[in-house]
């Protein structure tokens, strides 16, 4: 009996129970990373509009830094403070100009079918522009006009819907900028206790590129929307004002919104004639130019470099895959994904330390 004792084994392992249940525990972890990543697409909208209000809230908290820097307050009453002076100066610039951009953009809604067919009547008596609207007088005209009805009630749905999430993005950036520890602090739960503290790093260092980037970005559209409206007030083209607006604003999507913030202001130049249009067109061209090789390069030096290249693709890739929302934000989404590559990958990975971008202290 005790040389049967001696040689039990009772605490023998089967391989092929181990091997199952390793093979299981992949399995599922597959399963719950495609769910999860397949939720993430499906509410491709909200993770966006959450990316939105930390891009805001980043604004808000830097303004409140520079606030309680200088008063010694708390930076979360110095956040209410910076809202409740930016709505109050966004109040303030509505009373002073709401009237003249509300005219002028009525303006545009008027005259911008008039500069439409200002150019397709010159377009027509020209031998190549009488070609090319005899061929696509051939066209299918009922199923384009179907198509056309379509797209302009998607655009009206998105505006309802634009609407609700400007008012959801507002109230979540104050929420995150008045205390953006708490959230933190909950996001890093959910990382492994060794890898919290280079984690957190890298999440500071991400925020402060953006912080930079927007700040960056800012005096590109200032100095985009100011020089254009100037331009096209120089010119005599109608409502420049609004015009000028509309072309700061989309300097704010790279590459793409310099090009459909040029196309009505040159429709509205073309109410008086071809040769105006001509010089609208040069003008904002010109613009792009200078912003191009000149205003952004010089900002870029001081603040964070994107490639153009890297630039150019990653905003037709997000505007394909998420629509005009990820071209909207196609910028900063790139910050965001090189300052990963950089830090996760080629540092943490390949211990390569030549860190791209790289902050100023």
């Amino acid at each position: 009996m005790l040389v049967g004792r001696q040689n039990a084994t009772p605490h023998a392992v089967d391989p092929s129970g181990q091997a199952g249940s390793s093979f299981v525990r992949r399995l599922l972890l597959s399963v719950g990373i495609a769910v999860f990543v397949l939720a993430l697409w499906r509410l491709s909208d909200v993770v966006l509009l959450a990316f939105g209000s930390i891009l805001l809230a980043l604004v808000l908290r830097g303004l409140a830094g520079l606030v309680s820097d200088r008063s010694k307050i708390p930076e979360g009453m110095a956040v209410a403070g910076v809202v409740i002076v930016m709505i109050s100066a966004f109040a303030v610039f509505a009373w002073l100009f709401g009237s003249q951009i509300a005219t002028q953009f009525e303006l545009l809604s008027v005259d911008l079918p008039h500069g439409l067919s200002q150019i397709v009547g010159d377009l027509r008596k020209t031998p190549w522009g009488e070609w090319s609207f005899s061929r696509a007088q051939e066209i299918n005209l009922t199923s384009a006009t179907t198509q056309i009805t379509g797209y302009v009630t998607a655009v009206f749905g998105s505006i309802v819907r634009t609407a609700g999430y400007i008012a959801v993005l507002l109230f979540a950036s104050v929420y995150l900028a008045a205390q953006p520890g708490r959230y933190l602090h909950g996001i890093l739960r959910l990382v492994p206790p060794q890898r919290r503290g280079r984690v957190g790093d890298v999440f500071g260092l991400t925020g402060r590129t953006l912080q930079r980037w927007l700040v960056g970005q800012s005096i590109t559209m200032a100095i985009v929307g100011s020089l254009t409206g100037l331009g096209l007030w120089g010119l005599g083209v109608p409502a420049p004002l609004a015009l000028g607006l509309l072309a700061g604003l989309f300097a704010f999507i790279p590459y793409v919104g310099p090009l459909l913030s040029a196309v009505p202001g040159i429709l509205m130049a073309a109410t008086d004639g071809p040769l105006a249009a001509l010089y609208a067109a040069l003008l904002y061209a010109g613009v792009h130019f200078v912003e191009g090789n000149l205003i952004t390069p010089i900002i870029q030096a001081e603040v964070v470099a994107l490639p153009p290249i890297i630039t150019l693709f990653a905003t037709l890739v997000f505007g394909l895959l998420l629509g005009p929302i990820g071209l909207l934000l196609a910028a900063p989404l790139t910050v965001v994904l090189l300052v990963f590559i950089n830090t996760f990958y080629l540092e943490d990975t390949l211990g390569d330390t030549r860190s791209w971008p790289a902050p100023r202290s």
